[in-house]
């Protein structure tokens, strides 16, 4: 199996995955160089100056590709929630829902932008909000009974967002993930983040029978949709 060392292994991945923590890792980054891949590719085909066919590409070679590369995880399973495109896959009854990030957003955890909506806000909805959401007067919040912030409110119920920062210029540059949700203008607001490797590194002591990292190009050729939509998450983010 590929996986990454000492990535995936502390008690944020635990209490999410369990054991699988430095699977799932390895299999993220596996779907993101991939979408890139694909996504550069299809760019490259169409002879257009524009990043559209890039970002319509990404999102929805993303969302196969990570139900895809978490498959061989013990206990895995998917869903497909109301509003949804595409199934999502559950580890550890944690569900991971993955985004491409706006174009106008920086690398760093704290200026990611995914563009809100209201299938996005429901998901998410698990995540407990910071105070300043509903309270929004400073003289309302006493700073002395201030505890941290304690996300999901059900680990039954878990859903965590993984967002990726990717571009036919600069590549596959970041991936965070975490307990997340985004604030009405599309910033995502992390209660508790990582961020995880680009690069996945082979694990020569891997037990026998893990599969091998495969091409992006070996596997049949997808049926993506890549009709005009108003929608302009077609070039900066996913559904």
């Amino acid at each position: 199996m590929n996986t990454t060392p000492g990535v995936g292994g502390n008690d944020w991945f635990r209490a999410r995955f369990g054991d699988a923590g430095p699977a799932v890792v390895a299999a993220l980054t596996r779907a993101g160089r991939s979408a890139h891949e694909t996504s550069a590719d299809t760019k490259a085909t169409s002879g257009l100056r524009t990043d559209e066919p890039y970002g319509a590409t990404f999102w929805q070679v993303l969302a196969l590709n990570v139900v895809e590369e978490l498959a061989d995880i013990q206990g895995v399973r998917t869903i497909r929630p109301k509003g949804s495109r595409f199934h999502l896959p559950v580890v550890n009854g944690t569900t991971l829902y993955a985004a491409k990030c706006a174009s106008q957003s920086g690398p760093e955890a704290n200026r990611l932008v995914i563009r809100w909506s209201q299938f996005r806000d429901e998901l998410l909805s698990d995540i407990e909000r910071r105070p300043e959401e509903y309270l929004p007067l400073t003289e309302w919040q006493d700073e002395r009974e201030t505890e941290p912030l304690a996300s999901p409110a059900s680990e039954d119920e878990a859903v965590v967002l993984v967002a990726y920062v990717a571009s036919d210029r600069a590549g596959l540059e970041r991936i965070h993930i975490g307990d997340g949700y985004l604030d009405e203008s599309g910033s995502v607001i992390w209660i508790h983040n990582e961020e995880l490797p680009v690069e996945v590194t082979l694990d020569v002591d891997a037990a026998e029978g893990t599969r091998e990292s495969r091409r992006f190009d070996e596997a049949p050729m997808r049926s993506l949709d890549m009709n005009v939509r108003e929608d302009d998450d077609i070039a900066a983010g996913s559904q």
